[in-house]
């Protein structure tokens, strides 16, 4: 972990571990929501807002979970730290996201932004409550703990991929579907650091990747947060190959 991690201020909440189908209607993306007025509503009454600086620990894996969060903006990751330093980065978090799910009552994974965030937290109890009265609402939070079984699917196929490369570009065509750019340009908000400890490859492996994609023409990165694609083609047939 590195020392600006370590020496972050831990929030005084707690926290998800679930990526999720979207709540809320995105014009942008085109989204629909999955709640009526009146449950969107009810789930803002319970919640509250919160307004978080980037590398904010929201939560520690083995930590009582009494809080789940929405996420409204900002980008988010969950890890787990291995005594030997080792740091498995299991997903990131983007806008509509929810997380904070636990297991036995703890959190089994630490929490922590990538970016500036804007979050609704919602005290579990409070939550509990609110799902028991409206069962069309706890069928709708199911739906979200079945997205996040598909997320692990996806970094598990993602991560089978042999070539270094392949997996690169797999990251950022997920990018592609979490931010809904779908365009030339895509936002890479997390560090070469954090691709490669979810890749599980190391950032000297990324970096080779990333230099074969420009020299491809494939992909180019105008800085280290934002990749253009330059050929569809080539980066489609290369996302596919498995």
């Amino acid at each position: 972990m590195s020392r600006s991690e370590r020496d972050t201020p831990v929030a005084d909440h707690s926290g998800p571990t679930l990526s999720a189908a979207h709540f809320f209607e995105d014009s942008a993306t085109g989204r629909v929501s999955l709640l009526s007025a009146r449950q969107r509503q009810r789930l803002l009454e319970i919640a509250t807002r919160v307004s978080v600086p980037p590398r904010m620990i929201l939560y520690r894996e083995n930590t009582a979970a009494t809080t789940i969060f929405f996420n409204a903006d900002g980008v988010v990751k969950v890890f787990k730290d291995f005594p030997s330093g080792r740091r498995w980065i299991t997903g990131f978090l983007f806008r509509h996201d929810l997380f904070g799910l636990a297991q036995n009552g703890t959190y089994v994974r630490t929490a922590q932004t990538i970016t500036p965030a804007t979050l609704y937290r919602v005290k579990v109890g409070d939550l509990a409550r609110t799902l028991r009265a409206d069962p069309e609402l706890g069928f709708h939070f199911l739906c979200k703990l079945t997205h996040e079984l598909r997320e692990a699917q996806r970094q598990t196929i993602v991560v089978g991929r042999r070539d270094a490369i392949g997996r690169v570009a797999m990251f950022i065509r997920q990018l592609e579907h979490h931010t809904g750019t779908h365009g030339a340009v895509v936002d890479v908000p997390m560090t070469r650091t954090d691709i490669a400890n979810y890749l599980g490859l190391s950032a000297e492996a990324v970096s080779r990747a990333i230099r074969l994609l420009e020299q491809r023409g494939i992909v180019s990165f105008t800085d280290r947060h934002r990749a253009r694609i330059l050929d569809r083609r080539q980066f489609d047939r290369l996302v596919s190959r498995l």
